[in-house]
């Protein structure tokens, strides 16, 4: 061996005799090759049958689009109230009328009420019969810049089916038991 290939062959085995890192790793790698090559190659895939492509069917037409939204509702003409001369006697369509009444109306159906609050965006008026309470909820109707009943509520000891149309049966007597009694107060003597 000559003194270049000793030295080389000290550098590949370290200073104890052991190879160096980069001779394991060239090694490590040459196995690594050489096994992949031994290893059986998977075998390929059977190739896939597909059937034939079903016939295209056409699409159902699409659904027509919806109508646009009505105009904006007006006050229900069935639902405003008749003039004050008119007023619906005892025994007439009950609350559900009231829906739609403007403040003035609903005076003059039932007078002035026990209490008025505000509870935005509504403003409430409570009547009182002898029997049962109402609440009467009015909304601000954008269109008209009404107050409007939108809503009402009735509170009853009586069955449930006959205490709404008793109540406004009730009310609506005692609103007109109390215009006969001032009218006939007022009456000169």
């Amino acid at each position: 061996m000559s003194a270049s290939g000793a030295s080389i062959g000290k550098m590949a085995r370290g200073n104890r005799g052991r190879p160096s890192a980069p001779a394991v790793l060239a090694s490590c790698l040459a196995l690594t090759l050489a096994a992949c090559g031994l290893q059986p190659q998977p075998a390929a895939p059977p190739p896939v049958q597909t059937a034939a492509p079903a016939a295209v069917t056409a699409l159902p037409p699409p659904p027509p689009r919806k109508p646009p939204p009505p105009a904006a509702p007006g006050p229900d003409l069935a639902r405003l109230p008749p003039p004050a001369d008119e007023v619906a006697p005892a025994g007439g369509a009950g609350f559900d009328r009231l829906i739609g009444f403007d403040q003035s109306h609903v005076t003059e159906l039932f007078g002035d009420p026990r209490t008025r609050a505000d509870s935005p965006p509504a403003t409430i008026w409570q009547y009182a019969g002898t029997d049962c309470e109402v609440d009467v909820y009015f909304y601000l109707d954008l269109q008209s810049q009404t107050m409007r009943v939108l809503h009402y509520e009735v509170r009853s000891h009586d069955l449930p089916e006959r205490s709404v149309q008793r109540c406004y049966d009730a009310l609506v007597s005692e609103r007109r038991l109390h215009d006969e009694s001032n009218a006939g107060s007022d009456r000169p003597r």
